[in-house]
């Protein structure tokens, strides 16, 4: 399959508001509703583990209530289908309907899905109507409807294979090549990618200036401005991510452009390296063609450990694609490209993903801040050796190796996070 760089981004960086697993639970049962001919009065979800652990403790967009009952509640009753990942914009005069219905156990929502793949089946009724909606292998792939069992629509592809195609083609070119064909893209996705980073920069703003969320963008700026902390190239990042961070796990009603599925990653793609290459001067293009390095270095690396894990991808993956992008605003050669891959590997492996949250903002930040000082540390000839921990002769291994710690290596470590999560959650009811 030929690769199209420019479609596979304009395919996995898209607008989400909120949280991404929440919208996608809240599109599922929209979804479902739009076939009722009547107000709908029962909901009931299934998710994969990694959807309900994603969902449990975010807040929704419009609101100021967390949890996947509520998003599939207004889902039902408020979502826009059509706008995918942006499904509950609008939706803040259904909130005490929403609530209402959870509150009278009208909804439920179990992790009863197979692991290993992004599943979530919506059941929604009226009266004798019910329709189901399945989203599956990616977070706005619908694969399957039926009303009263009867099927009024299937891909006949389903498990996103044909979003996933050209993702997964990604794995046939070698990370030299790809870093070369981000250099001579249409200017169209420069423009494109741009514009992505500078939306993610103004939901940062508005983070740090209204202290949103756990308020880490806000704390490390204030700390900066009044010189307790210094203002260089990691700390100017660490706030951006962690402001943006903030905003979005508070439910801040703006969208941020996700990559591969996730706000987050989006964030962590696109703000160090737009931030550093506004430090450093560089133009519009150059800042553009270190956006594409890093977008499709952390697209690349989620190929590998899975669309979603027990790894915090936001660090492992995003912060990846995030260093190289760096390197190449340092003007660095492209082997210092791969020691700073292997450094991260070397590093930031092994940080846990346990769920979505406001506390989101410090992984977010230390993934920021490490991306920032591994590339200027790899540009003055640091590296990891070859054989120490996971890191391999050469950066397609290295990563594959990475890969592998994930899938088949912490699944279990999925199964107990999930465990955990879900009895802290009941133990504060």
């Amino acid at each position: 399959m030929k690769l199209d760089l420019y479609a596979l981004l304009r395919q996995e960086i898209r607008p989400a508001l909120g949280c991404t697993e929440p919208a996608a639970v809240a599109l599922a049962c929209a979804t479902a509703a739009s076939y009722l001919n009547s107000a709908p009065q029962r909901v009931v979800v299934e998710t994969d583990p990694n959807v309900f652990k994603n969902g449990m403790g975010v807040f929704i967009p419009g609101t100021k209530r967390t949890g996947l009952h509520l998003a599939s509640a207004l889902g039902a009753l408020a979502g826009k289908p059509q706008l995918e990942l942006e499904v509950l914009s609008g939706c803040e005069r259904y909130v005490s309907a929403a609530e209402m219905m959870v509150q009278n156990q009208q909804v439920s929502v179990t992790p009863s899905r197979p692991w290993g793949t992004i599943s979530i089946l919506a059941r929604v009724s009226s009266g004798d109507e019910e329709v189901t909606a399945l989203i599956e292998g990616s977070h706005t792939h619908l694969a399957l409807v039926t009303k009263n069992k009867e099927v009024i629509y299937e891909d006949p592809y389903r498990a996103g294979a044909t979003e996933d195609s050209n993702s997964s083609c990604l794995l046939h070119y070698s990370v030299r090549e790809l870093v070369t064909a981000c250099e001579s893209l249409p200017d169209k996705a420069y423009d494109f990618l741009l514009s992505c980073a500078r939306s993610n920069q103004e939901v940062s703003r508005a983070g740090i200036a209204q202290q949103l969320g756990l308020g880490l963008g806000y704390r490390y700026q204030q700390l900066m401005e009044v010189q307790k902390t210094c203002g260089d190239l990691a700390n100017l990042v660490l706030a951006a991510t962690a402001g943006a961070a903030d905003a979005r796990m508070s439910g801040y009603n703006m969208p941020v452009f996700s990559t591969n599925g996730s706000g987050n990653q989006g964030i962590t793609a696109s703000l160090p390296v737009l931030t550093v290459g506004e430090k450093l001067g560089k133009g519009d293009k150059q800042i553009a063609i270190a956006l594409a390095i890093s977008q499709i270095i952390t697209i690349y690396v989620k190929q590998h450990i899975g669309k979603l894990s027990a790894l915090c991808a936001c660090a492992v993956a995003a912060a990846i694609g995030a260093s190289c992008g760096i390197v190449y605003l340092l003007d660095a050669p492209y082997t210092t490209m791969e020691e700073t891959i292997k450094l991260m590997v070397a590093n930031l492996t092994g940080m846990i993903c346990d769920g979505a949250k406001v506390s989101c903002s410090l992984k977010l930040a230390t993934a920021a801040q490490t991306a920032v000082q591994t590339a200027l540390l790899a540009k003055e000839g640091l590296t990891a050796p070859v054989g120490d921990g996971i890191v391999a002769a050469t950066v397609e291994d290295t990563i594959r190796n990475l890969g592998s710690v994930s899938n088949p290596g912490m699944i279990e470590t999925d199964n107990v996070i999930l465990n955990v999560m879900t009895q802290e959650t009941a133990s504060n009811r």
